[in-house]
C-alpha cells in the first residue's frame, strides 16, 4: 500500500470562503442596529473546533433572532456568553453577501421595555 485511506475529515468538501471584512461587518451591524438589534461581529469557535464568523448579541434578543434566521433558512449555532450576551456562530461559513441579504429581510425587533 502506497498511501493510507482517507479519513472522515478528508472526505468532506471544503470551501475556502473569505472571512467577513470590516466594511461588511459594519454594514451588517448598521442594518441590525436600525432594526433594533444590538450586536457585534466577532469570531467564535464552533462545534467543529474551527473559528467562524459570529455575532455577539443580547441574550434577550436570541429567540427573535432564531426566528429571523429560521425564516431565511440560515443555519447557526448558539452559545451562551457572560453578562447577558449570547453568540450566534455561522459554522457553515456563509459569504457576507448571503448574510447581508438575509438581515435586510429581518423584521424589526419588538423590545418590551
Amino acid at each position: 500500500m502506497s498511501r493510507s485511506y482517507f479519513t472522515e475529515d478528508a472526505k468532506l468538501v471544503k470551501f475556502n470562503t473569505p472571512k467577513w471584512t470590516f466594511d461588511e461587518c459594519e454594514t451588517i451591524h448598521n442594518i441590525l442596529y436600525e432594526k433594533g438589534y444590538f450586536m457585534n461581529c466577532v469570531s467564535r469557535r464552533a462545534c467543529d473546533g474551527k473559528y467562524h464568523d459570529a455575532w455577539q448579541v443580547e441574550r434577550e434578543d436570541v429567540p427573535r433572532l432564531v426566528e429571523q434566521l429560521f425564516r431565511q433558512r440560515i443555519v447557526a449555532e448558539f452559545q451562551a456568553e457572560g453578562h447577558g450576551k449570547a453568540g450566534i456562530i455561522f459554522g457553515y461559513d456563509y459569504h457576507a453577501s448571503t448574510i447581508l441579504d438575509a438581515v435586510r429581510r429581518f423584521q424589526k425587533n419588538k423590545r418590551e421595555e
